[in-house]
């Protein structure tokens, strides 16, 4: 079985029919932009959330949550912040028939309520460094075309919110929250660019930003997590201020970071195929599924196997299901590959009479039998070649999307008939030559890659003047 459209053909179709018929989101809300994540998807997010929150642990962040209603005078007080986000903010202001006195904003981002408090935590510096996470929804108003967990009006999120007494710890604390995401996305099996955005780009009040860009089969790109230097601009404006060891009195040094439901968007669109969804074993709800091959007169001892394997895998601290149901096993086949289940065991009387199983990979679709004994080792071998095989499509993914261009005849044609990927070339960093990218190819520069020096190869691709800075441009989602 297949989806209704190749993911070759057509990419975003693909990708429609997947999310659907996975049962992964419902878009029937009757609220554009505005979707149900079904049990599926929640259950890759959920897991995602886990994964996420051990990292958080070691690294002594606390989880807290803040409120949904955001007072319209934060807003104001670091307009230069919300200057972006205006146009996409909801506001409640009645309560029934009753018009509020003041309004409030729905959440579209958490710095502006965080930061108060942080203001009347914070006093001196041993009370710092605070490390705080929120996992919550977020409610930005987007006047785009919406596309399910790529581009929602909803969307549930990670953000990071960190204060410290110095300017070097809020350095480290960047790197670490790069280590965070980036073994994060390993584990996902995700190929990912890691770019310093422009100066222009920055988010606003912010130092510098570091973003992680996904580039997708149909060639383009999907931000899937950022990274914010803050300095002290927040901490001025809410008055997080400290006094320091010394008896002097300081603000506070900040960084801020964030992930969304993009990413289970990112893992759909990268990893799966013409069958439905493919998840990396270690983050599968569901890692094995084991189908009877039922005969008359054999039921019993089929069913007496796969109740032992099922038991076995479970003390093995396997997430694995045996579906008994009355349902066909080509029907049984199909659906959990559509679901992405990342090992099929089936087993029927030729497997009891041999003593094993049969065990099938949903990534290569390949077979093979397993001798009883040996069930728990190969079905571990088999996760960690199924994450191996995953990577290195990734790594692959990721190689083939970036080219490289020197003359803007050259730029001009990658994008002509086609999204491709990550376009590497030279700029002089004005921000005319890249609203020229922008209103011309619809394309945008994503950044210079982040820890990593690249030289020049020529002027700069649109005004021809002395390049200042290698960058990598790309359409995205």
């Amino acid at each position: 079985m297949s989806v209704f459209t190749k993911k070759k053909e057509d990419f975003m179709e693909w990708y429609l029919d997947v999310v659907r018929r996975a049962q992964i989101v419902d878009t029937r809300t009757e609220v554009k932009g505005m979707n149900v994540l079904l049990s599926n998807g929640y259950d890759i997010w959920d897991r995602m959330k886990k994964i996420l929150d051990e990292k958080f642990y070691v690294t002594n962040h606390k989880n807290m949550y803040f409120p949904l209603f955001i007072p319209e005078k934060f807003l104001e007080l670091e307009s230069e912040h919300f200057e972006g986000f205006v146009p996409e903010v909801a506001y409640v202001t009645h309560a029934g028939k009753k018009k509020l006195d003041k309004k409030f904003a729905l959440r579209p981002t958490s710095e502006t309520i965080m930061y108060h408090m942080y203001s009347q935590w914070i006093r001196a510096y041993t009370d710092m460094p605070l490390k705080v996470n929120q996992w919550c929804n977020i409610i930005r108003i987007d006047t785009k075309d919406t596309k399910p967990l790529l581009r929602d009006r909803e969307f549930q999120w990670t953000e990071a919110h960190t204060c410290h007494a110095t300017p070097e710890e809020a350095v480290e604390q960047v790197k670490e929250s790069m280590w965070i995401y980036g073994s994060f996305y390993d584990e996902c099996c995700l190929p990912y660019l890691v770019t310093k955005r422009p100066k222009y780009d920055t988010f606003p009040g912010a130092l510098y930003s570091v973003a992680y860009d996904t580039p997708l089969p149909d060639g383009k790109t999907l931000q899937i997590g950022t990274t914010h230097n803050l300095d002290q601009g927040f901490a001025k404006v809410f008055n997080i201020r400290f006094q320091k060891e010394n008896g002097d009195h300081d603000y506070a040094y900040q960084t801020c970071y964030g992930l969304s439901t993009r990413v289970l968007a990112a893992v759909i669109g990268v990893h799966g195929d013409d069958r439905g969804l493919i998840i990396p074993p270690y983050l599968a709800p569901l890692q094995v599924i084991i189908v009877p091959i039922l005969f008359k007169g054999k039921e019993e001892i089929v069913d007496k196997l796969c109740k032992e394997v099922l038991e076995e895998l479970k003390n093995a601290n396997v997430t694995v299901k045996y579906d008994d149901s009355d349902k066909t096993s080509g029907f049984k086949f199909n659906e959990y590959e559509l679901q992405g289940v990342p090992v099929r065991i089936e087993i029927g009387p030729k497997d009891v009479d041999k003593g094993g199983v049969t065990l099938a990979r949903r990534d290569t679709k390949e077979r093979m039998f397993v001798e009883r004994s040996k069930v728990v080792e190969t079905i571990r071998k088999t996760f960690n070649q199924i994450t191996d095989e995953l990577k290195s499509r990734a790594k692959k993914l990721l190689e083939d999307s970036i080219s490289e261009v020197v003359t803007y005849e050259e730029l001009e044609e990658k994008f002509a008939k086609t999204n491709p990927g990550f376009v590497k070339t030279n700029w002089c960093g004005d921000v005319e030559c890249a609203d020229l990218i922008k209103d011309k190819l619809r394309a945008d520069i994503r950044g210079t890659l982040y820890g990593k020096e690249e030289k020049t190869t020529g002027p700069c691709i649109i005004c021809t003047e002395e390049a200042e800075e290698v960058v990598y441009i790309s359409r995205a989602y």
